[in-house]
C-alpha cells in the first residue's frame, strides 16, 4: 500500500511495463437521504503537464480516450444506479510517445448528491492491478485517503514516465469545488452554459444575453466542438407504485391480507398513557438504529454524526447544579478514536417540546463535552436547522441543536429499505418498524392539519379582509410550506428517491410571503424530483379555492410548430384530457398560447402562435378541488394536495421527457 507521495514502478508492483492497467476507485460513502453518485475520471497529459486536446479527458461522457489507450467502463446495477465501481483500463504499451502522465481522479455529482463530500466517506481507496499475461493479477491498493474533509473531487494518483520507466504514485489532492476545476487546471475547456449565442435568430425586440438565452431554439457556445459538457445525462424519474392510493405507509406496499393482523414485532396494543407511548416509540427507534446498522448511520447523518458504530441508550440520567434531569435517550457513535455523543428528547403525538427541558439538556452536554442534542417531534420544520421551538439562549458553539420529525425518521426507514440492500432479518426489522410508526398509536403522527388559522384565513382572502400583518397569515405560509415538505417526503418514500422541497424566495421573509398570500391568495412551492424536466410547481389559489401542478420542458429546437406540438402530445398520451398545455413564444417572456390537452389532441394549430412565431418550451398543468376542511381528511386541503401532486408524477413527471436535441 502506498501512502500519500509515494511510488513504485509498475514493473515492480504488477510484473511488466507494457501491460493493461484495471484501475478501480470505491468511496464506502455512509447512507444518506440524497443519492450519491462518485465518478471516475482520467486526464492524459502530456510533457507540459496539460491535455493536448480536450478529448484527453476520459470521463462518463466521453469513456474512451488516446485512441482506445484508455477505456472507463462503470459497472453498476442498472440505468438508476449509476453509483457502481467504475474501472479504468490503461494500455501503457499503446500510449502514444508524446503522454508523460494520466491522472486519475474521482468527483460527487454535485447535482445528485447535494451538500454530500468526499470527508463523509470512511475510507476512499484507488486499487490497482495488471491484467497482461505477464503480471501477477493480484489487486494492489496504492491509495486510501481517510483525512478529507469537504472535497468533491480528489487526484487519487498518477501513472508517469521516468525516463524510459513508467511508475505510479499516490496523490491524494482535493478540489472542494468538484469536477470543474480540476479538469481546468490540466488545461481542459469545459463548456460554460453562460457564454450562449443562438443558432436561430430571436425577435429583434430582445437582445439575445446569458439570462435570456433560453428563449433560442438553440444554444451554443463558441468554439463548443473544442469544448467538453460535463452535465450528466438526466435520470430517468423514478416512478410511483401502483398501489401507491392503496398504502398505509408509504414505504410498505399495502398488505393484501389487511383483515387478517399478522404478529407485530414491535405492537401498539396496551398502550394506555402518552407516557408510555413516548418511552415504547423512543426505544424502539433507538433499538433499531443500534440493530440495523445502515439504518442507523442514515439517521445520526442527518445529525452531523461522523460514521461509526452506533450505540443507543434510553433513560439516562445527570445531575446538573443539584437538579437531576434525564433525557429520553443517549446516542454514541465511535469512529477510530473519536466518539460524537449526541443527548435525544423525544415527543409523540401532541407532545410539546419545553424550551427550559431542552436548554438544560443542552447545558448537560456542555458540561459533559457531549456534542449534540437532539430533539424528535411530529413538528416537521421546513428548513435544514430549523427548530420548533425558541430557546431561552443561542446555545454555545460546542453543542449543536437538531429536530428531526418522526416523518423524516420515517422516510429514512423506508429509504434504508429500498436502497440500503440489507440482509433479510434487517430488512425484517425495518418493515416492522415502518409498520409500527404507521399505527396512530405509535405517535409518530406525520404532517396533517393546517392549523386554526385557516377558515379565518380562506374567510378574509374571501372577502378583501386579510392583512399581511395578521400572524395568521404568516402561520399559513409556514404550514404551507411544512405542508410540501410532507408531500415530497411520502413522495421519497414511495419512489426511493429523494425529492426536495422548497418556497420562494427567501423563506426568512415573512412579510413578502404573507403579503403575496393576503394581495393574491395564493400560496407557491417547488418540488424537485430528481430526473425531471423540471421542478413541480404547487400552486394553491385561496380565491378560486383550486390546487394545481404545473411542469415545464422544453420545446425540440428542430421542425415545425405542428410538429413539436405532436411531440409533447404524444408523450401525454395516457393523461387525463382536462390537463392545460401552455406554449411560450420564442422571443418573449409572456406572451403564450394555451388550450386543454383534448382539444389539442383534435387539432394541434391550438396551441401555434397566432403570428407565426416559433415556440421555445411548454408548460404542462393539472388542476383540482382543494377540499374544504384544513386536515389530511378526505376531501381535506391536505389529502387533495397530495393526491393532485401524486396523481400529477404518475400522469406527468415520469413520461415528459426532454427533446433528444437538449440530452
Amino acid at each position: 500500500m502506498l501512502s500519500k507521495g509515494e511510488n513504485i514502478a509498475v514493473e515492480a508492483a504488477l510484473g511488466g511495463a507494457a501491460m493493461r492497467l484495471a484501475i478501480a476507485i470505491t468511496a464506502d460513502l455512509p447512507a444518506h437521504s440524497t443519492n450519491i453518485v462518485s465518478d471516475t475520471s482520467v486526464l492524459i497529459l502530456g510533457e507540459n503537464g496539460r491535455v493536448r486536446s480536450s478529448r484527453d479527458l476520459v470521463f462518463y461522457n466521453q469513456p474512451v480516450g488516446a485512441d482506445g489507450a484508455v477505456r472507463l467502463k462503470v459497472e453498476s446495477t442498472g440505468e438508476e444506479s449509476p453509483g457502481g465501481e467504475s474501472t479504468v483500463e490503461v494500455d501503457l504499451a499503446r500510449l502514444p510517445d508524446e503522454v508523460d502522465r494520466i491522472v486519475i481522479a474521482a468527483s460527487i455529482d454535485l447535482e445528485e448528491s447535494g451538500d454530500v463530500t468526499f470527508g463523509a466517506a470512511e475510507a476512499v481507496r484507488m486499487r490497482v492491478n495488471g491484467v497482461s499475461p505477464n503480471s501477477s493479477g493480484d489487486r494492489f491498493v496504492i491509495s486510501e485517503l481517510t483525512d478529507l474533509t469537504d472535497e468533491r473531487a480528489v487526484i487519487f494518483g498518477e501513472i508517469y514516465r521516468r525516463e524510459s520507466e513508467w511508475k505510479i504514485r499516490a496523490v491524494g489532492q482535493g478540489y472542494r469545488d468538484g469536477l470543474r476545476p480540476l479538469v481546468i487546471e490540466y488545461g481542459v475547456e469545459v463548456d460554460d452554459p453562460a457564454e450562449v449565442v443562438t443558432e436561430r435568430t430571436p425577435d429583434s425586440s430582445e437582445p439575445v444575453t446569458a439570462q435570456s438565452a433560453g428563449d433560442s431554439a438553440v444554444l451554443k457556445g463558441p468554439d463548443t466542438a473544442s469544448k467538453v459538457a460535463l452535465s450528466r445525462r438526466r435520470k430517468p424519474v423514478a416512478k410511483l407504485p401502483g398501489d401507491w392510493k392503496d398504502r398505509v405507509c408509504p414505504g410498505l406496499p399495502a398488505d393484501p391480507n389487511a383483515a387478517r393482523r399478522p404478529a407485530r414485532l414491535f405492537p401498539t396494543v396496551g398502550m394506555k398513557s402518552s407516557a408510555e407511548q413516548e418511552g415504547r416509540s423512543t426505544s424502539v427507534l433507538l433499538s433499531v438504529m443500534a440493530t440495523v446498522p445502515e439504518f442507523g448511520k442514515r439517521i445520526v447523518a442527518r445529525l452531523g454524526a461522523p460514521r461509526g458504530r452506533v450505540e443507543t441508550f434510553t433513560e439516562v440520567a445527570f445531575t446538573l447544579g443539584g437538579k437531576d434531569l434525564r433525557p429520553d435517550g443517549l446516542i454514541r457513535v465511535t469512529r477510530g478514536a473519536k466518539t460524537w455523543v449526541g443527548l435525544v428528547e423525544v415527543k409523540t403525538a401532541k407532545g410539546v417540546l419545553s424550551p427550559e427541558q431542552v436548554e438544560g439538556y443542552i447545558q448537560v452536554a456542555r458540561s459533559k463535552g457531549f456534542d449534540a442534542v437532539v430533539t424528535i417531534t411530529c413538528d416537521l420544520v421546513a428548513e435544514a436547522g430549523e427548530l420548533p421551538i425558541r430557546l431561552p439562549a443561542r446555545p454555545p458553539k460546542s453543542v449543536s441543536v437538531r429536530h428531526l420529525s418522526w416523518e423524516e425518521i420515517l422516510t429514512e426507514a423506508a429509504l434504508s429499505v429500498a436502497n440500503d440492500g440489507l440482509e433479510r432479518t434487517h430488512r425484517r426489522i425495518m418493515e416492522q418498524f415502518l409498520q409500527y410508526g404507521s399505527e396512530h398509536q405509535s405517535g409518530m403522527w406525520h404532517f396533517g392539519d393546517m392549523g386554526r388559522h385557516w377558515v379565518k384565513v380562506r374567510n378574509g382572502i374571501s372577502d378583501g379582509t386579510l392583512s399581511s400583518s395578521d400572524p395568521a397569515t404568516a402561520d399559513i405560509c409556514s404550514r404551507f410550506d411544512r405542508l410540501l415538505c410532507h408531500v415530497a417526503l411520502q413522495l421519497t418514500a414511495l419512489t426511493g428517491q429523494s425529492v426536495t422541497a422548497s418556497s420562494p424566495g427567501d423563506p426568512a421573509d415573512v412579510v413578502s410571503r404573507a403579503k403575496q398570500l393576503a394581495d393574491s391568495g395564493e400560496l407557491f412551492g417547488t418540488l424537485k424530483v430528481v430526473g425531471a424536466t423540471g421542478p413541480i410547481v404547487v400552486n394553491a389559489n385561496l380565491v378560486r379555492l383550486r390546487i394545481a401542478c404545473s411542469q415545464t420542458v422544453d420545446a425540440p429546437r428542430a421542425g415545425r410548430v405542428g410538429t413539436k406540438v405532436n411531440w409533447l402530445v404524444r408523450q401525454l398520451d395516457g393523461a387525463p384530457p382536462r390537463l392545460k398545455l401552455t406554449a411560450h413564444h420564442l422571443g418573449s417572456r409572456t406572451e403564450t398560447t394555451s388550450a386543454l390537452l383534448d382539444s389539442v389532441r383534435d387539432d394541434a394549430d391550438v396551441l401555434s402562435p397566432p403570428d407565426g412565431r416559433d415556440i421555445r418550451e411548454f408548460t404542462v398543468t393539472g388542476e383540482a378541488s382543494m377540499g374544504s376542511k384544513r386536515a389530511a381528511t378526505e376531501n381535506g386541503f391536505v389529502s387533495s394536495l397530495v393526491n393532485l401532486v401524486n396523481q400529477f408524477h404518475v400522469d406527468v413527471t415520469e413520461v415528459l421527457k426532454t427533446p433528444r436535441d437538449e440530452r
